[in-house]
């Protein structure tokens, strides 16, 4: 048997506008961690997980991107039929990268079972395939965050850096309980920016530059108000995209209610989950229970900065085979 561990994934800003080659800032979810094992069978290789089991031909369309990916590894190292078991869960649909996830955990496990090396170079170009039958138009945010398991400041076919969090901040996310279609919001987004450029081009480019504010102030002397002000301003933005909901909206005027410096939503939109700034852990306590008051049917705490990410990173390229 052979495992392989993956980390979700959490967009701060920058959701929708990286498909246009505008900045994006993403970090590692560790709160939500994909666990796989791959075990021996005497039958036909078989995918089990709370979402679908059964053998791997059968497996629905929204794992068909897995399904493809699995069968393109074993083609190049499998030797036998397997059993692939997904023991943990994040939320499908919720812009927590979850599809990337549950990818990135299963290949480093095939590889850890057939005592293959995996680079993260590899890796990188399993997810990526993996992501686009998934959303169609990915921008690989969610691939790159989950393999290199770093915060990253992402623009796409421009530049991909690690970075390092100066100021110790406070976030809570909280999920709607409802599934997001990233696949759906994307097109719907590219139809407005097609149909009317002159309006919605410019809104890509300011969320852009929301991303520049926030990575200033996250790399320097984070002041936290600025920093929840482009949050807020960025969530402004996203309604006019059309990419919110009332059930993302909901929460973050509970959020905002409640102290938060800034919330916005976090991933694809229309559903999943919301990301708010507070002040302290005892501020996120209590936030807390009042998202859950409110309906949200999943709430964590989540810090950056001060090497929070950085001292974790990598946990989650242990594998074992035995």
């Amino acid at each position: 048997m052979a495992t392989g561990r993956a980390t979700a994934k959490l967009i701060l800003c920058g959701e929708h506008a990286v498909v246009y080659g505008e900045p994006a800032i993403a970090v590692p979810f560790s709160q939500a961690v994909i666990e796989t094992e791959v075990l021996p069978t005497k039958q036909k290789t078989k995918f089990s997980s709370a979402f679908f089991t059964g053998d791997l031909d059968n497996m629905p369309p929204i794992l068909f991107g897995i399904k493809e990916m699995v069968e393109a590894i074993l083609k190049d190292i499998g030797t036998e039929p397997v059993l692939i078991r997904v023991l943990t869960e994040i939320p499908i649909g919720r812009g927590l990268g979850s599809s990337a996830a549950v990818a990135a955990s299963v290949a480093r496990a095939l590889f850890a079972y057939f005592k293959q090396e995996l680079t993260d170079e590899t890796l990188l170009e399993f997810v990526n395939q993996s992501e686009k039958l998934a959303h169609g138009n990915p921008s690989g945010i969610d691939a790159v965050t989950v393999v290199t398991e770093k915060p990253v400041w992402f623009q796409r076919d421009l530049s991909l850096e690690t970075m390092h969090f100066h100021e110790k901040l406070f976030l809570v996310v909280a999920d709607t309980g409802i599934p997001s279609e990233t696949r759906a919001a994307v097109a719907d987004v590219g139809r407005l920016i097609e149909a009317q450029p002159e309006k919605f081009k410019p809104m890509i480019h300011d969320l852009g530059n929301i991303s520049r504010e926030i990575r200033k102030q996250l790399e320097g002397a984070a002041d936290i108000q600025q920093v929840g002000k482009a949050m807020n301003a960025a969530q402004v933005i996203l309604e006019e995209l059309t990419v919110s909901d009332s059930s993302l909206e909901k929460l973050i005027r509970v959020a905002l209610q409640n102290g938060a410096a800034g919330a916005k939503l976090t991933g694809g939109g229309r559903g999943g989950c919301m990301v708010a700034l507070v002040s302290s852990k005892k501020q996120a306590e209590s936030l807390v229970k009042a998202l859950h008051a409110a309906g949200a049917s999943e709430e964590w705490i989540f810090t950056i900065g001060e090497g929070t990410h950085e001292s974790n990173s990598g946990s989650s390229h242990q594998y074992s085979a035995y």
